[in-house]
């Protein structure tokens, strides 16, 4: 129970933590035009996302039934594997090599989703072997 709380508060802090740089160090370009709206796309689909799967991280603290906390899970997983993925498949930065938005953005987006999907695959692990085991990790 106490892993549980550790690993969720450290979830919603890498998710404030996401929110935080994509306006601050990691920030996207702008007054760029057409380039501008593809890194602020970016940095939107970040901030909701980090914004819902934080909420997810904090309600999982309380979840008590089995199949609710393994979707919970799962939803971590695939939301980590977004993070990701959102930079450089769903809504890519531009292109240009030199650009604030491709050297710092797209990285730290690709670092932290990396890192999300980790904690997520092994918090839903050991919530697998635990319900096997009758056990609650």
């Amino acid at each position: 129970m106490k892993s549980k709380v550790i690993v969720n508060i450290v979830r919603v802090l890498i998710f404030a933590l996401v929110i935080i740089g994509i306006y601050t160090f990691a920030h996207v370009c702008g007054d760029m035009g057409d380039m501008e709206a593809k890194c602020h796309k970016t940095r939107s689909f970040a901030v909701v996302a980090s914004i819902v799967l934080g909420v997810l991280a904090a309600a999982q603290i309380f979840i008590k039934k089995e199949i609710a906390e393994k979707l919970a899970s799962i939803a971590q997983v695939v939301g980590g594997i977004f993070i990701a993925i959102l930079p450089i498949v769903i809504a890519p930065v531009c292109s240009m090599k030199t650009m604030h938005c491709y050297v710092y953005t797209r990285p730290f987006l690709l670092l932290t989703g990396i890192v999300l999907t980790v904690i997520a695959v092994v918090d839903l692990l050991i919530i697998l072997r635990g319900k096997k085991n009758g056990t609650l990790a």
